[in-house]
Formats: C-alpha cells, sequence, structure tokens
C-alpha cells in the first residue's frame, strides 16, 4: 500500500469484485488499527516512562492486578496465567514482567495452595501507590496520543472511538 494514496484504495476497493472487496476491507481496517495501535503504543510508551517512571507494560499489569485486590476488599489473588491472558502476553513474558514489579514492591507472589505448580499475584500497599499515582496520568497520555494524531494519520472512525466520540449509531460506508 506505500506510494497509494487513500481515495485510490477506497476506489480500488469499491470497486473490485464482492469477495475482494470484503477481504481488502477487512485487512484494510485491519492495517489501519494496526498502524495506529503501533503508534499510540510507542509515544503512550515513552511519555509513561519520562512522567511517571513506568512502562506502558508495568501500568497495564498494575492496573490488571489492581482490579482484584481493592484494598480492604478482600483481595482475590489472580493467578499468573489469568494475567497473561488479560494482558495478552505469553506466560514467560508475564513472569518476567512479574518479576520486575516483585521487584520494586509493587506485587507480592505466591504458591497457589491447591496446586504447587500455579502461582498467584496480588498488589502491595506500595503497589496501589503506584496505580493511584499513575492511572490518570495513563488515561490522559493515551488520550493526547490519540487526538495528536493528524485527522490524514488515522481513520477517523478509530479515532473518534478511541477519544470516547463515537457511538453504536455510527454507520460505516
Amino acid at each position: 500500500m506505500t506510494g497509494t494514496s487513500h481515495g485510490e484504495v477506497v476506489r480500488e476497493v469499491r470497486t473490485g469484485p464482492a469477495d475482494d472487496r470484503t477481504q481488502s476491507c477487512a485487512t484494510d481496517r485491519w492495517d489501519a488499527l494496526d498502524r495506529l495501535h503501533r503508534r499510540v503504543q510507542g509515544t503512550v510508551e515513552r511519555r509513561l516512562r519520562e512522567e511517571t517512571g513506568f512502562g506502558l507494560s508495568e501500568v497495564q499489569a498494575l492496573r490488571y492486578v489492581g482490579r482484584s485486590s481493592v484494598p480492604g476488599a478482600g483481595a482475590e489473588p489472580l493467578r499468573l496465567g489469568d494475567v497473561a491472558n488479560g494482558l495478552g502476553l505469553s506466560q514467560s513474558a508475564t513472569s518476567r514482567l512479574m518479576a520486575r514489579l516483585r521487584r520494586q514492591g509493587l506485587i507480592i507472589s505466591s504458591v497457589v495452595d491447591h496446586d504447587r505448580r500455579g502461582v498467584q499475584v496480588l498488589l502491595t500497599p506500595a503497589g496501589h501507590a503506584a496505580l493511584r499515582r499513575t492511572a490518570s496520568r495513563y488515561e490522559q497520555v493515551v488520550r493526547d496520543a490519540v487526538r495528536d494524531l493528524g485527522s490524514q494519520d488515522a481513520d477517523p472512525l478509530l479515532r473518534h472511538l478511541l477519544l470516547g466520540e463515537s457511538d453504536a449509531r455510527v454507520v460505516i460506508r
């Protein structure tokens, strides 16, 4: 698609056979989403690290683990496999991430009582404090990164959806 304008792609999609049009539209949208994701992710990663000292995966892990470990509300530890699935990471990447958070004193981990192979994690008080410090910055950094995308650089529907400016009544043409 290098060197091809958006108008040319739209014209090509509209004039191709029905099966080609469906596939091209789906793959074009997927490619647009993937490009948008990578651009926003890079910006968010850089800004979070600069402003909070935490990387994106660390903030996402704190948020995910923090959902189940609300202080004083009978915190439920999460199994490492559930964290991996929730974050979309491999078991080994999740283990490395949790080890970093554990070294920083942000989580505690323990062996699951009934399954000695399983590991479960909870936020520590320092982890809850870090989550409180980073949560609002994370939200604002993501909003700013999406808002800073030029209208030429992002699919308008995706941009509006990420900014919360779209609803279910939007029709894709």
